[in-house]
Order: structure tokens, then sequence, then C-alpha cells
């Protein structure tokens, strides 16, 4: 089992970006009309890692020691690092009346979406940037990790309230692949003559290996309600809650799995022996067989990384040239932790909004963003970013929105 390569596969496919949701600007006027949105995001997040470490993975480039070191820091005994990147097109029509109702519209929707996620050691992370060196004469424990990997994409179908713009929608998923692996123990022991080395591991590793385009099918509800109340002043305040990517997919492909439980030894070979293919073994079905690795192939049904999230919208009607804004989300995801956000969202002129925020959670820690917005009656176009300071992630969010 090539290890090292194993953990540089794992933090690879970590280095493309996602997620940013906030803020949403919310035109209250309700005017019958279609609308065209294109959304694009992009962020990575991590409590420990980098970004000039995950940009040379993504770029290209030299990792170098220093920067190697100023990342294994910020490491505690476990870590989180993921990333959610998507792009999505949706149209809405506020002039038909569905099923006869006047309050009724319909909306399209389409999208491609990636999404990873990682939890891993500390020695895990020392023995995929160093190599084995740090551990001769000692354990590198990397117990606990786990690494989820899914890239699927969705068409939709839905209904508008027209008086709200409140929506609901029924879609259909296409999975292009689904990857975890998930190290319930994993201790590697190396002797302090370089000749002895002992494992102790049980978890598994699933994959799809065939050349299928689309490996499962399934569905998604994705909803958004609105609402509002009003303030100690009389004004109407405006909320969302929304839920993106709430479903399944069934594989029509099956999957291969890879499980173990076992401790075994090797005596006289030293790692890089082992992890390189060196001599100790060139057969790989009795390398899996010494290693006590079992094989199986099965059809799997896999969770989509559904989001909830609610939140205080920006009026871009109102009065107040400052609003402010805060919210909640997280995935349905045992690695990511609950979001949480607040900002200021302020209008210099009628057609301006700029703003910053500071947001807690997910595969990170505290960061703070910023974002530009620009607001006619027939268009909208806004840049933002979750984390324009921190030296651990990156996020980037453009909207397109226009009216006609």
């Amino acid at each position: 089992m090539k290890v090292k390569l194993l953990l540089f596969f794992v933090f690879a496919q970590l280095t493309i970006f996602g997620q940013h949701y906030i803020p949403m600007n919310f035109d209250t006027l309700v005017e019958p009309k279609q609308e065209l949105i294109l959304t694009g995001i992009a962020d990575v997040g991590s409590t420990a890692i980098g970004f000039d470490i995950a940009g040379k993975f993504l770029f290209g480039g030299t990792i170098t020691n220093e920067m190697k070191d100023k990342s294994l820091e910020r490491h505690k005994s476990m870590n989180r690092f993921g990333s959610d990147v998507n792009v999505e097109l949706e149209y809405k029509n506020y002039n038909v009346n569905m099923f006869k109702m006047e309050r009724v519209g319909f909306l399209v929707k389409a999208g491609m979406y990636n999404f990873n996620q990682l939890i891993y050691s500390k020695d895990a992370y020392t023995l995929a940037m160093y190599g084995n060196s740090t551990f001769i004469g000692d354990t590198a424990n990397m117990s606990g990790t786990i690494f989820k990997s899914i890239t699927f994409q969705k068409i939709g179908f839905g209904i508008i309230d027209k008086e709200s713009k409140s929506s609901i929608s029924l879609n259909l998923v296409g999975m292009n692949n689904a990857t975890s692996i998930d190290l319930n123990r994993f201790q590697l022991y190396q002797s302090a003559e370089n000749d002895t080395l002992k494992l102790n591991y049980r978890g598994n590793y699933n994959f799809y290996d065939d050349a299928n385009y689309i490996k499962s099918f399934g569905i998604a509800l994705d909803f958004d309600i609105r609402f509002n109340s009003p303030n100690k002043k009389g004004d109407a305040t405006y909320f969302q809650i929304m839920g993106r990517n709430l479903g399944f997919v069934s594989a029509i492909s099956s999957q291969k799995t890879y499980s173990s439980n076992s401790m075994v030894s090797y005596t006289g070979f030293s790692y890089n022996e082992i992890v390189n293919g060196g001599s100790i073994i060139n057969d790989n079905v009795a390398l899996m067989d010494s290693l006590g690795i079992e094989e199986t192939t099965r059809k799997n049904s896999v969770f989509l990384p559904g989001l909830l999230q609610a939140s205080k919208l920006v009026d871009v009607n109102s009065k107040h040239k400052l609003q402010e804004f805060y919210g909640g989300r997280m995935y349905l995801s045992k690695i990511t932790i609950p979001q949480i956000f607040a900002g200021l969202n302020y209008r210099p002129i009628e057609f301006l909004n700029i703003g910053a925020s500071a947001t807690f959670g997910g595969f990170s820690g505290l960061r703070g963003g910023a974002y530009l917005s620009y607001n006619t009656t027939k268009l909208n176009i806004g840049i933002s970013s979750e984390n324009l300071f921190s030296k651990i992630g990156a996020s980037y969010l453009i909207r397109l929105q226009c009216a006609f």
C-alpha cells in the first residue's frame, strides 16, 4: 500500500475552491417579469493548511520547507480541510400562472457541483509533507482520518410564489464520481534501525474505476422560503430559510471497496521500500493478502452534501443606507461544523452596495470578507469573498442577475 502517495492524493484532491452565500440582496418589489441568475462559487477552507500550499497543488510550483513549516505550526491533533465548488444557472418566470393560480410562477435550474471534505491528524500531514524520516523509531498515528469527495450535476423544475418570491424545486441528479477514505485506526511504526515496519489499521477505501460518465442517478430537493416581520421602527425585515441539494443518488455503476482490519509486521524492509514499490513484493494480489486487505464490489447509495441556511436578507429597496445581515448555515456532514456569519451592508449611492462580513465555522475558523454589488431595476452584478485576510483559505463568488 503506497501510504505516502495516498496521502498526497487526498490533499491534492482538495485544492479546488468553493462556498459562499452572503449577503443575499433581496429585491422586494413584486413585478411580473422573468429573471435569469448565474452564480459561480469557489472557496477553500482549512484550520491549518496554508493557501500557499493548496495553490501549488492547483496551479503548480514548488512547495518550500518554509511553507510546510508554517502550516505545521498551525496544526492541532485533528484538523479540517474542505472545498465546495459549483456553478448554477436559474431561470424564473413570474408571468405564467401555474395551475391557473395567479400567485404561482415557475423556475428551471441546472448546475454542476464538486464537494470535498477531509478531517485528518497532524501526523498524516507530517507524513505526507516530510516523509517517514520524522517517525523513525516512533509511531505515526493517522487514526480518525476521513476523506469524502463527490462530483455531480443536476437539472430541476419548480414553482415560485410571486408575492414572497419563495420557491421549491425537485431536481434530477447525475453523479459523476464519489470517493471516500475512512481510517478508523491507522498507526505506522518504523524501527530506529530502519529495518522493521509495523502497521495497525482498520478502515476502507471506496471509489469507482469504470469509464462511465454518470455513475449514479438520484433526486434532490431545493427550497427557498422568504418572509418578513416588522421591526421596532415599523419597517419590514426580510428573512430567508433555504435548503440546497437535499437528496441522494443510487448507483448504476459498481463501486470498488478495499477494507481491512489488520496488524502486520515486516522485518528486513524499510518504509521507503514498501511505499515506493520496492522488492518486498511485486504481486499486487499477494500484497493485499499479506496486508489483510479485502476487495469487494457493490452498488451503493450516496447522500448528497446538502446545505441548510437561515439568514436576514438585505433589502435593496430599503430607505436605509446601512443594513445589517446575519445568519447560520450547515452542511449535512459529520466533518464540517456549523457556520455563523454577520456583517453590514452600506449603500453610498442608489445603485451601489458595499459591505463587510465575518464568518466562523465550516472547514476553518474566523474569517473576514467583503463584497461589492451593482444594482438597477433590471440588472444585479455582485462579487464577494468570505475570506480576504486569512492565509489558510480563499473564497470567491460572482452573481449575475438580470430581469426582462
